[in-house]
């Protein structure tokens, strides 16, 4: 019996043995690649795009070192049963470690059709993965396939003062009764709206997005957008309704009326319409489509009483038509809606995401400055909208104000807001708790003023909801000075704030306009804290509809307005800029192809006003907006952006197969990079006008002769110390100085200004509560005694030009880069330094998330990375001491997953394929 007892551990053992040695054969042989986020034209699963020949992409991942793709099939079909069959489209294997940019290859594709795709690829050992099914459908894709007619109703005309007495006229409801007799297979929506629109059926919100269907130049284009409506219908009676408003169609844009335009509203039309028609695909084969028109629709108005994208709202709730949208609702005393002509513009599926609630932000804090007013603090200084949940007797006014700033007596600050009124109101109908939000306006605020309430408020009075076309969550950025990481913080919050439809400069004042110059400084930062890939494709478009017939890109896009003065140097520069960016971290050649026509006509309109090759700061020249104690001249900015220009124009050329235009402009860059120098930099490398912002464009644009280069940073290093190491720049030279500095290794300098505390400085305006990045280093102080400037009307607490340091956080302080268009190539080269203990960061490219993380203990360097599947990085460790350097615990001599590319004095340079990896390396200063 002891003996039987004793076999058992014996037994247990050998079973433990086995099972461990299965489990470590098993995790050291290589799984499956994975394939993740299948997206067509960079959206997943979009319903109704009119891209002919869209572009599929999907990430990989996997365990191990290298990993790799090398080959791909594709299958597309009409129906997920026929994806083996790929009736659509089989694309057979193709030996390529190509994963984004692929270009649908297959049979005709035809409106309104519903394709599903699905992917296989093979590892570096021949095993093959295959992904899920995906889907996307095809819009209206001929002027043929619309049926509805653009439909509203005449509320009147503006007879008031346009500039001293507001006119903002009442939301439009317009619906639509239909029966349906049959079952359904599929029903789908084709909406759109000169103004804004909100599709309702049934009772419900069609989708979740707000501000439809977004900004266009409405004389050149308009968009749609396609809803799969199937499940909201049902057998019999359906109703289909629509409300729509002025929006940026025909209401208040920019700061029209501040400066007295002659026109300050109704920039394109003056009344909102609505298109729209639903297709119905019966059981049995057949279908039929409800369509907008003036002779079946009915049309009102109803408890939206003012409704201005930028005034805001007022809501009276005893108004309203109880299920209005709903089947069994008498609408015989609706009148029939006017019938508007057909807009100029091109009728396109939208190419972007819509406007959306990415967070709902619960009050933090509430305070009661004057009797019956209530500010309720959200904590963060966002755009969006406020949900107002109260009761009260029917009647009653609650009047909603806006604001990013409380004053010294704790009452809200709306003198920056200018001429916007930022004002909602809701009028209680007095039937217990009511909710509600409004529709078609959204506001920049952190406070919100409350007058009127009835009953003591709660913390679940308002709650924000903060509007975005875009996601902040791709990135992160942990360091060990606690002020830098708020600022991250700050950064992706005005990002997304300033991210709604167009990136706006600004979302509380009378402006929110798409400011070329911000947009273009930090069009590189975006892309590393969000997938911006379809946000700037729609930007893209809105710049070449805006670009002047002479060849220049405007101030800002949309352009429904203009001044003397329509562009400027580093404004109009976006037209080149923003498209490059595109094609560097996308690998996204075709904005290149579509723009490049403009871009010619850009750079032949400045070569035109160039005079030996050096452009003049001619036109309404902003400068270097908002610098501190320095300027640059205008001649100088607009001089280097032209070299930058053709710099970029040749990369473009190139890697679109035009080889003439890429000699050419590489031409042009090297001699207006000769009468540059000529002109403006000294032979011991200082520039002739010794700012801030002329060394550091200067450095990063290529145009110092390389062999003085050096002494150019090493002198604005020089600068900055003597000033304390604090900027005297403004929107263009900020975002550079750091990428110069560091560029040329002054690395201690960068992080000295980054981690500065005093005016001007980042740190300086965390210092004073900043939630948020503002336009001005000195907005705010928290005692107000500082600040002179504290109410003048250029005073946005939302600005995300200075955020630009963005760029220089992850391409320097974690050291993420691209080393060939859309990180196929990947470069690991972070700015090590004492001056901070330790960086940590992440983004998510095309092909994959990237990691690096650095820290320095006892004089030893410590690295992690992980680098995606599918692609290759050169990494830079500070350090030739080869034979101590250590790789997931392995010499380096012996690692047989790396490659040592070179070793030079300071530096080792490796080259890893995917993976995690642990560096070890000696360190000292």
């Amino acid at each position: 019996m002891n003996i039987v007892l004793n076999k058992k551990p014996i037994v247990l053992f050998l079973l433990t043995c086995i099972t461990f040695t299965i489990f470590a054969n098993t995790t050291d042989r290589n799984s499956p690649l994975k394939i993740n986020q299948l997206r067509v034209e960079y959206l997943e699963n979009p319903e109704g795009i009119d891209v002919e020949k869209p572009r599929l992409s999907w990430i990989l991942s996997g365990d191990g070192f290298n990993r790799k793709q090398t080959a791909y099939q594709i299958f597309v079909s009409t129906s997920v049963n026929k994806i083996a069959n790929a009736n659509i489209w089989n694309s057979g294997k193709i030996s390529t470690y190509k994963t984004n940019q692929i270009v649908y290859n297959g049979k005709k594709l035809i409106s309104g059709k519903k394709y599903f795709w699905q992917v296989k690829v093979w590892d570096e050992k021949g095993i093959s993965s295959l992904s899920k099914i995906s889907f996307w459908s095809m819009g209206n894709l001929d002027f043929s396939d619309w049926k509805g007619q653009y439909i509203g109703h005449n509320v009147g005309y503006n007879k008031k003062d346009k500039y001293n007495e507001l006119y903002l006229p009442p939301a439009r409801y317009l619906r639509h009764s239909f029966n349906i007799r049959k079952k359904i297979k599929r029903a789908t929506a084709y909406t759109t709206a000169l103004g804004l629109y909100e599709l309702r059926i049934n009772g419900t919100k069609v989708g979740d997005d707000y501000l439809l269907p977004g900004w266009t130049d409405y004389n050149k284009r308009l968009y749609y957008q396609t809803f799969d409506i199937t499940d909201k219908l049902s057998s019999g009676e359906n109703v289909i309704g629509a409300i729509i408003s002025d929006g940026w169609y025909a209401g208040y844009i920019g700061y029209a009326l501040l400066v007295r335009l002659d026109k300050v509203r109704e920039f394109y039309g003056v009344n909102p319409s609505f298109m729209g028609q639903v297709k119905i695909e019966y059981e049995d084969g057949t279908s039929e489509i409800i369509a907008s028109n003036e002779n079946t629709w009915k049309a009102n108005i109803g408890p939206i009483l003012e409704a201005d994208i930028i005034m805001g709202e007022t809501y009276d709730a005893r108004l309203e038509h109880v299920n209005w949208d709903k089947p069994g609702f008498d609408d015989s005393k609706w009148s029939k809606p006017k019938r508007y002509t057909l807009p100029n513009g091109k009728l396109m599926a939208s190419p972007t995401n819509a406007v959306k609630n990415q967070e709902t932000i619960k009050t933090v804090k509430i305070t009661n400055p004057k009797p019956g007013t209530y500010i309720f603090d959200l904590g963060k200084n966002i755009a969006g909208i406020a949900r107002l949940k109260t009761q009260g007797n029917a009647g009653t006014k609650i009047t909603l104000r806006f604001g990013e700033i409380l004053k010294s007596d704790g009452t809200l600050l709306t003198e920056n807001l200018r001429r916007a009124r930022a004002t909602d109101t809701y009028i209680l109908k007095g039937k217990g708790i009511e909710v509600w939000e409004p529709k078609f306006t959204y506001h920049g605020f952190q406070f919100v003023e409350v007058t009127g309430l009835t009953e003591k408020p709660n913390l679940e009075t308002i709650t924000g909801l903060k509007l975005s076309s875009i996601k902040t969550d791709i990135s992160s950025f942990n360091s060990s000075n606690p002020m830098n990481n708020i600022l991250f913080e700050n950064i992706k919050t005005t990002q997304a704030a300033n991210f709604i439809d167009i990136p706006t400069d600004c979302p509380q004042r009378d402006e929110r306009l798409g400011w070329t110059g911000d947009a273009q400084v930090f069009a590189r930062s975006a892309t590393y804290n969000a997938d911006v890939a379809s946000f700037f494709t729609k930007f893209c478009v809105d710049l070449n509809d805006a670009q002047r017939w002479y060849g220049a890109y405007p101030n800002f896009a949309p352009f429904p307005f203009s001044r003397p003065g329509q562009y400027s140097p580093a404004w109009m520069d976006a037209g080149i800029i923003i498209p490059y960016t595109m094609m560097q971290v996308y690998n996204d050649t075709r904005i290149v192809e579509y723009m490049y026509e403009g871009m010619q006509k850009f750079m032949e309109f400045q070569e035109k006003a160039s005079i030996n090759y050096l452009r003049p700061g001619e036109g309404k020249n902003w400068g270097d907006w908002l610098s501190v104690n320095e300027t640059t001249s205008h001649d100088f900015i607009a001089a280097a952006y032209y070299g930058y220009d053709a710099k970029l124009m040749s990369e473009m050329a190139k890697a679109i197969g035009k080889t003439e235009d890429a000699i050419k402009y590489l031409k042009d860059f090297n001699n207006i990079k000769k009468a540059f120098s000529n002109k403006y930099i000294l032979s011991n490398g200082h520039t002739k006008e010794d700012s801030m912002t002329t060394y550091a464009l200067a450095l990063h644009f290529d145009l110092y002769p390389e062999e003085i280069a050096y002494e150019g940073a090493a002198r604005l290093a020089e600068k900055i110390k003597e000033n304390d190491y604090k900027f005297a720049t403004g929107f263009l030279g900020t975002k550079h100085v750091m990428l110069a500095l560091s560029k040329y290794g002054f690395h201690e300098v960068s992080y000295k200004l980054f981690q500065q505390k005093e005016y001007p400085s980042w740190g300086y305006s965390i210092e004073n509560g900043s939630t948020s990045i503002w336009e001005r280093w000195n907005s705010f102080t928290k005692d107000n005694s500082k600040n002179s400037d504290l109410n003048a009307a250029m005073n946005s607490f939302s600005h995300y030009a200075f955020g630009s340091v963005a760029e220089w956080m992850f391409q320097h302080a974690t050291g993420i880069d691209t080393n060939k268009n859309g990180y196929r190539k990947i470069l690991i080269k972070p700015a090590i330094s004492d001056e901070v203990e330790f960086i940590n960061g992440t983004t998510k490219t095309i092909n994959g998330t990237i990691t690096s993380n650095w820290k320095i203990e006892r004089n030893n360097l410590f690295m992690e990375l992980k680098i995606p599947v599918n692609t290759v990085a050169k990494v830079h460790i500070p350090s030739e001491n080869i034979s101590k350097i250590k790789i997931n615990d392995n010499l380096l001599k012996k690692d047989t997953t790396v490659k040592i590319v070179t070793v030079s004095k300071n530096e080792t340079i490796i080259e890893v394929g995917s993976g995690i990896y642990k560096i070890k390396a000696p360190f000292s200063k």
